[in-house]
């Protein structure tokens, strides 16, 4: 693209600049999926907020900073969207949950997790735990907390709590008591309002 030669050359390089930057926002994986994945309006499935893949990404992080498997940290991302939910009536994320085998996860997980480690914010790692293995993440860069609320921030705080001793089957078979677990078949999505019943 050739701007005209009236434009300083200061001006015109500046100008390319954000040329630049506003056409790499407009192309990145949060815009992206936003846009064509999370085209949803805020409703009970996404706990009456729109996705945020910023706030989804900085959660995934907090969980991870010391290490966690995928499977336990997707039911870590349901319990602390639902437990906010449950007591705000709104969720953290915006982000949906389905039902599948192994528990309640975030709708498209893994392209979360693939532009997080893409993007070298995120190791994910398969480890081997006695007779099966599993996928370690890593947290490479701490989490942006400024950008949750008190509210939030204490829901975060209290599901890392709570669940610390549990390891992934234990967590997983804790979540499939859960009342929007129960009601639901493999691949649905799981109404938020089904969070009053939630067992912590």
């Amino acid at each position: 693209m050739r701007l005209p030669e009236a434009l300083a050359d200061d001006k015109r390089e500046r100008l390319l600049e954000e040329l630049r930057v506003a056409d790499n926002e407009a192309c990145s994986f949060e815009r992206l999926f936003e846009e064509r994945l999370g085209r949803y309006a805020p409703d009970e499935y996404s706990g009456f907020r729109k996705l945020n893949t910023r706030r989804l990404f900085n959660v995934i992080l907090f969980f991870c900073v010391d290490g966690q498997l995928k499977t336990k940290l997707n039911k870590l991302l349901f319990y602390a969207d639902f437990k906010h939910f449950k007591e705000n009536t709104i969720s953290i994320t915006g982000a949906r949950y389905c039902h599948l085998q192994y528990g309640p996860v975030p709708d498209n997980y893994d392209y979360y997790f693939a532009e997080l480690e893409r993007a070298r914010l995120l190791d994910v790692r398969e480890e081997a735990f006695g007779g099966y293995t599993g996928f370690e993440c890593i947290t490479r860069d701490k989490p942006d907390l400024t950008i949750f609320g008190e509210s939030e921030l204490v829901s975060l705080v209290e599901i890392k709590d709570y669940f610390k001793d549990f390891g992934s089957a234990r967590i997983m078979e804790f979540s499939h008591e859960e009342a929007g677990y129960v009601s639901t078949k493999e691949g649905e999505p799981i109404s938020y309002l089904h969070a009053q019943n939630l067992r912590i």
